[in-house]
């Protein structure tokens, strides 16, 4: 018995000594992995810090261009050229060497652009695309909007596990950054390049024909004088006030004068009120000549602002007579130019001169309820700007490989109607009529108070347009200074800083509308491309408005006894709006505007 035991002793302690080196080396294989964890997490950040450097500012390095090499895993290689390589690169040096000084750093700055792009995922590449690692090798699609970095390896050592044969690992990060577009609200309707930018107007379609009219501030005044000519016929903008500037008005009948007005067009409705000067401002030099040593200046509104100035003159309490000819041109209204005002496309058209996209809509059937519901409820799949290299005639067809139809994300090929009909402003914009949809229409006042533009600033603007409560926000509620004018933040160009509070984002008048390659034909069946996205806000308000001005008694949207009648825009310049808050999530970038630069990998 005692020898048994003894025995079975001495067998628990070969078997304990034996398990002490399993444990042992399992403990040290352990912590060799822990630590090798510990160097890919550390590596994974620094990847993802990486490419966010590549991104550059703002996502300003994306999208890529569309010249990359082809590679074992796809045709998506950066080339060693792209800054955003050569951002890339200068942050993983500079992790490396963070004093930035010495051989060591500038050696490797120097040799990483080449690395990073020479095909060899095995010592880093940056890629533009989503790498995806299947059957032992790397694979990427081109995505001119995506940046990705394979990070160069990091050789890990292990220490204790050398004794399991197990002496080291390489790990590496997989980054990858993609450029986004803010989501907005998008309108139904399209601009088309060169009709982008100031005051346009939405109508009923009438036959397809346009007639081009000027609508002037009390169009039925007469007199008997006559303008036939004004010198010069423009100024540079006047910012200052301080300039003198003669302008001499000739005609005939001009005796007797007693106001001298400048007058602003309107769209569908007669423009505004003008600004006006007395006879302590002019000189009525004979029966066919006036002289006005100094034109009204930014403060009275007229040289400051870049605008068409329509000049008229009272007598005996009537504003002189002017008309339209059939070419559109104004006739005894002579036409002072200041700056470089937005060309008004077809201003006045019966037929519109922007128009609408037909866009299907779930749940919807007939062209009216659809055509509603897109502007009500907004559109049920995202826009997009086609890629360069389409056909120049700003067409485009299911055959182009390029091309994404409705009703797909992305969609940048869209089918075209002239005009708008008095169905879906109605329904759409107010919730009246037959074609009214459920949800929160465009225009309806939102329950919450969405925008703070009446009483000071402390409740939400609104008005009633045929029975119902809709928000009458201006667009010059939303101006971060009081010497900002509607003609500056309208301008194609305007170059400087915004000038409009990331306010304007939440009022229901905001909006964004997508700009063809060329104006679609009457009538025809093509689709066009878009090229680019212009922010728009409905109002009529005129370009010298001012921050505290009133609107209009229509504030853009004119009725009659049919329903909404014409919806009056104005077009934006991109500059003079701040980047948009990402508070209703993110879409895919659509080409222009706001980048939004975000991890997805």
């Amino acid at each position: 018995m005692n020898r048994r035991h003894r025995d079975e002793r001495g067998a628990v302690a070969v078997m304990v000594g034996l398990l002490s080196v399993v444990l042992l080396s399992i403990a040290a294989l352990g912590v060799d992995l822990g630590n090798a964890w510990a160097q890919k997490r550390q590596v994974q950040a620094g990847s993802d810090l990486a490419v966010e450097a590549g991104a550059g500012v703002k996502g300003a390095n994306l999208p890529a261009s569309s010249t990359v090499h082809s590679c074992a895993y796809g045709a998506a290689g950066a080339l060693q050229t792209d800054q955003s390589v050569n951002d890339i690169a200068s942050y993983l040096a500079s992790q490396a060497y963070p004093a930035q000084t010495g051989g060591a750093y500038s050696s490797m700055l120097a040799n990483l652009p080449s690395q990073l792009t020479d095909c060899n995922t095995a010592n880093g590449e940056v890629v533009y695309g989503n790498p995806s690692f299947s059957a032992g090798a790397w694979h990427v699609t081109f995505n001119k909007n995506q940046l990705s970095l394979i990070s160069p390896p990091k050789t890990v050592d292990f220490g204790l596990a050398g004794i399991m044969g197990f002496h080291s690992t390489n790990v590496a990060g997989v980054s990858t950054i993609e450029i986004k577009s803010p989501k907005f609200s998008a309108l139904p309707f399209y601009a088309f390049s060169g009709c982008d930018y100031g005051p346009q107007t939405l109508q009923q379609p009438n036959n397809g024909h346009s007639a081009a009219q000027v609508m002037l501030y009390a169009p039925t005044n007469t007199n008997n004088a006559v303008l036939t000519s004004i010198s010069p016929i423009s100024y540079p903008v006047d910012t200052t006030g301080s300039q003198v500037e003669p302008l001499v008005i000739n005609g005939s009948n001009l005796t007797g004068v007693t106001q001298v007005g400048f007058f602003e067009p309107g769209n569908a409705i007669p423009g505004p009120a003008p600004v006006t000067i007395d006879t302590t401002k002019f000189t009525i030099n004979s029966d066919t000549k006036i002289t006005i040593p100094d034109i009204p200046d930014q403060t009275r509104g007229v040289a400051g602002v870049q605008e068409f100035w329509y000049i008229r003159v009272m007598k005996n309490g009537q504003w002189s007579t002017y008309s339209v000819d059939n070419n559109g041109d104004v006739q005894n209204s002579p036409v002072l130019t200041i700056g470089d005002p937005p060309l008004l496309c077809g201003q006045g058209s019966s037929s519109g001169n922007f128009g609408t996209l037909l866009l299907s809509h779930a749940g919807y059937t007939g062209w009216d309820s659809v055509g509603a519901a897109n502007v009500a409820l907004g559109l049920t799949n995202s826009l997009a700007v086609y890629p360069s290299g389409g056909p120049a005639d700003g067409t485009c067809s299911s055959a182009q490989s390029t091309t994404v139809l409705w009703n797909t994300d992305g969609t940048n090929c869209v089918d075209t109607d002239t005009g708008m009909s008095s169905s879906v402003a109605t329904g759409g914009f107010i919730g009246k009529g037959s074609s009214a949809v459920g949800g929160n229409q465009y225009l309806l006042k939102p329950d919450n108070g969405a925008t703070k533009c009446a009483n000071g600033g402390t409740s939400e603007a609104t008005t009633v347009v045929l029975g119902q409560s809709i928000n009458n926000d201006t667009l010059t509620c939303f101006f971060l200074s009081s010497t900002t004018h509607v003609a500056d933040v309208d301008s194609s160009t305007y170059s400087g800083g915004p000038l409009i509070s990331d306010a304007i984002y939440s009022s229901p008048r905001f909006a964004y509308v997508p700009v063809l390659k060329v104006q679609p034909a009457n009538g025809g069946s093509n689709k066009y491309q878009i090229i680019d996205f212009r922010a728009c806000f409905i109002t009529d308000q005129p370009g010298s408005a001012v921050k505290g001005d009133a609107p209009s008694a229509t504030n853009g949207i004119i009725t009659d006894n049919n329903g909404v009648s014409s919806v009056e825009v104005i077009f934006l310049n991109p500059d003079a709006l701040p980047n948009p808050p990402v508070k209703n999530g993110t879409i895919n970038y659509i080409g222009s505007g706001p980048k939004i630069p975000l991890l997805v990998n």
